[in-house]
């Protein structure tokens, strides 16, 4: 096979790609709306439980930092953060 037929086949191979690839995203436009797309997207994230030990690991040393500043209320807040991962963990 020459270049100039390899050229040809080439341009013929991404010409017929190119006009499959327009129709479908044109058909999915025409099909999908954006409540549809935002649906998708918005999906919650359902949490490993890796993910969620390795969070509760991070909170636990923040709280031991700030037990060590004697900043008392943001301890409280992190416990509240602890015990509800603690909840998440316990259902999983």
């Amino acid at each position: 096979m020459t270049d100039k037929e390899m050229n040809k086949l080439a341009d013929l191979i991404v010409d017929k790609l190119l006009t499959t690839y327009i129709k479908e995203q044109a058909q999915w436009y025409s099909t999908n709306t954006f409540d549809d797309f935002m649906s998708f997207s918005k999906k919650p994230k359902t949490n490993t439980e890796e993910e969620l030990l390795g969070e509760l690991a991070s909170l636990m040393t923040q709280l031991n930092l700030h037990q060590e500043k004697e900043e008392y209320e943001k301890c409280a807040e992190i416990k509240k953060k602890i015990d509800e991962l603690r909840k998440k963990i316990n259902n999983l």
